[in-house]
């Protein structure tokens, strides 16, 4: 058992108690649902798993040990443990990307679909290459027959939102990012300035999504910066001074 804890942890990077818990709380589901008693599994100090079933008889309740052993189905158990597993994976890792939302991201399209939805492959986390949609009504009209979409062209992205979601009977993780937020407009300049764009407080008041956007800002912004994302969101960039946003 101890073989199995260690190689569920690495396959789906989870930690040996996030193992064990889920081992135990899927035995005793799927038990309990067999037996229709109340079945309690548990790891003990040696990591073996023991079963026990509940039943009240004449009112008092009854303790029976359950050989796991001798129970048929060892294949169906197996399956609810790796879809329970994989569930928790993706729950884990939803938890660990969700920081991340509304954040500037970098993504090279790899693929679009029949609705010409975009699939880019895009590194949110350092190192970490996960695949990202951008819906065809999340990309401005001025792009969608632009060819700046091809397959391998590269563009910046808002990271909308990600959430686990279930196809079929598998979890996954889904990240969906766009093309036409106001936060696309401050986080490409912030990204442009690089350090200076700690010392500097912008915002992004209004867009016209492949017209204009209006920035305030604290300092005044190097013409360069300016011109390096409306040249990427093709769209003019008017940026304003003032004291306090």
């Amino acid at each position: 058992m101890q073989n199995i804890i260690d190689l569920f942890a690495k396959q789906y990077g989870l930690t040996r108690s996030e193992v064990m818990a889920e081992i135990e709380n899927v035995f005793s589901t799927v038990l309990s649902r067999w037996y229709r008693l109340e079945v309690m599994v548990f790891f003990q100090n040696d990591l073996q798993l023991e079963a026990v079933a509940y039943n009240k008889v004449n009112g008092v309740t009854m303790q029976r040990l359950i050989d796991l052993t001798e129970i048929r189905g060892p294949n169906t158990l197996r399956k609810h443990l790796e879809k329970s597993i994989t569930r928790a994976a993706i729950l884990k890792q939803t938890r660990y990307y969700k920081s991340y939302e509304k954040e500037l991201c970098w993504g090279n399209v790899i693929a679009h679909d029949s609705e010409q939805n975009i699939f880019v492959e895009t590194e949110i986390i350092p190192g970490q290459i996960v695949t990202a949609v951008c819906p065809l009504n999340r990309i401005g009209l001025h792009e969608r027959n632009s060819g700046d979409f091809s397959i391998g062209m590269r563009r910046a992205f808002h990271v909308r939102r990600i959430d686990p979601v279930l196809l079929g009977d598998t979890s996954r993780l889904e990240i969906v990012v766009d093309r036409v937020s106001k936060t696309l407009v401050e986080t490409l300049l912030k990204n442009t300035l690089g350090p200076e764009a700690e010392r500097i407080s912008l915002r992004c008041v209004k867009r016209y999504v492949g017209h204009k956007s209006f920035v305030l800002t604290t300092r005044r912004l190097p013409k360069s910066a300016i011109k390096a994302v409306s040249q990427e969101l093709k769209e003019r960039v008017q940026v304003n001074f003032v004291k306090k946003i």
